[in-house]
């Protein structure tokens, strides 16, 4: 290992050492507990294997790597066009070494709980860098599990598009469902250059037992376009927190968030714009269902600093509450310290329109199918946003598994 990853490695360490415990009290941490996520970063003990999850397949990427309980692997290159880098991130450091270092942790830094856990723990992630003016048109997508054989998995992701690239970048998390909690922690650093194109989706697609904290952070550079894209369907405990910095003037930064909660899940999303550079654009736009006894929390925040004229900035987060129990927390914030901006908030919680079920079952649609094409219909906006179109069946196909009532077993 190079000097200086052990020496970041090390300071993340001290850091979190010496950082001040999280009681759960803290504003930012009022809604999720701390200590469920593991951010002191104690030990924890394994529940044992509970098999292997479904990973899916490579089929149509053009890069694929898989991360056993976050462990390094070679990843499967398929089809990239010269000069394309796709490398297992530990590897990446030595092999690609000026490239790594330049941007490794200058997104996310090692001065908070989260950040210094993950920059001292993490083994494998996912390395892609794609040079000037090339365009990468399959998907490069990494798979991180957890199968139950660590009580903590960490997973990686640092992605570099320089000038004029384009590349579309998965994420995906899987696990079976487990015999007791395993914590995940995950970053994922995002640089995009002067007029680059990158689409970033997560999925969180856990089993029941996984606890995850996932951090996402973006730079998007002038005239550049990203596109953040969250789907959170699986976990126990799940607290997603992507903050887009718009550093050059002409950027294009959205954020766009799909979920859905059922049983006893907990999901809190923590969305931050920051606008770092004048005439641009962002749009945070997070949908979600919620069922049974779930809760959800939306974050929100459009931050504009002083010099940073001409913004247009938007942000949306509307929840369906499916049934008496489920319970959903909208907060949108606007900081606004520029003159000549268009920025606006909006958040709202509701229920299911009766008059809309009845509409369907009075035309001889059962109620869980009537159902399944509310909740489709609402989070619709989100849906047709997700490029891949395969992406967006398998999305139908979890969400209309959700709504399905589970039969007991006999």
């Amino acid at each position: 290992m190079a000097s200086w990853v052990a020496e970041t490695r090390d300071e993340a360490e001290r850091n979190l050492a010496s950082l001040p415990a999280l009681t759960g009290q803290e504003e930012d941490w009022r809604f999720t507990k701390p200590a469920s996520l593991g951010m002191d970063g104690a030990p924890l003990d394994a529940p044992g294997p509970s098999g292997s999850p479904r990973v899916g397949d490579e089929a149509g990427r053009a890069a694929w790597l898989v991360l056993d309980d976050g462990r390094p692997a070679a990843p499967n290159v398929v089809d990239l066009p010269d000069g394309v880098i796709v490398a297992e991130l530990s590897d990446a450091l030595t092999a690609h070494e000026d490239l790594v270092r330049a941007h490794l942790n200058s997104l996310v830094g090692i001065d908070s709980h989260a950040g210094a856990l993950n920059a001292a723990r993490w083994d494998g992630g996912l390395f892609v860098y794609v040079p000037r003016g090339v365009h990468v048109e399959r998907p490069i997508e990494a798979v991180l599990t957890a199968t139950g054989a660590e009580g903590r998995i960490y997973g990686r992701t640092l992605v570099v598009l320089e000038e004029g690239a384009k590349a579309t970048v998965i994420d995906r998390y899987v696990s079976p469902d487990l015999g007791g909690t395993v914590q995940a922690s995950t970053v994922a650093e995002l640089v995009v250059a002067q007029g680059a194109e990158l689409e970033h989706m997560t999925s969180v697609s856990w089993g029941s037992g996984v606890h995850h904290h996932a951090t996402i952070a973006a730079a998007a550079g002038r005239d550049s376009k990203v596109r953040s894209v969250v789907v959170t369907l699986g976990g126990d405990v799940v607290r997603v927190e992507p903050t887009l910095r718009v550093v050059g003037p002409g950027a294009d930064a959205r954020a766009l968030g799909l979920f859905f909660a059922s049983d006893d899940q907990h999901f809190e999303h923590r969305v931050v714009s920051v606008h770092e550079a004048p005439d641009s654009y962002s749009n945070l736009l997070y949908k979600g269902a919620l069922k049974d006894t779930s809760r959800t929390v939306f974050y929100g925040n459009l931050i504009v600093p002083p010099g940073a004229p001409h913004t247009d900035a938007y942000q949306t987060n509307r929840n369906l509450i499916l049934n008496d129990g489920a319970s959903a927390e909208t907060i949108p914030f606007l900081e606004i310290e520029t003159a000549e901006v268009k920025c606006s908030h909006a958040g709202a919680v509701g229920r299911v329109d009766d008059e809309h079920l009845f509409y369907l079952r009075s035309r001889g649609v059962p109620e869980v199918e009537a159902k399944q094409l509310i909740v489709l219909g609402f989070l619709q906006e989100v849906l047709e946003m997700v490029a891949l179109e395969e992406l967006r069946e398998e999305l139908h196909e979890a969400i209309a598994a959700k709504l399905t009532p589970k039969v007991a077993a006999s």
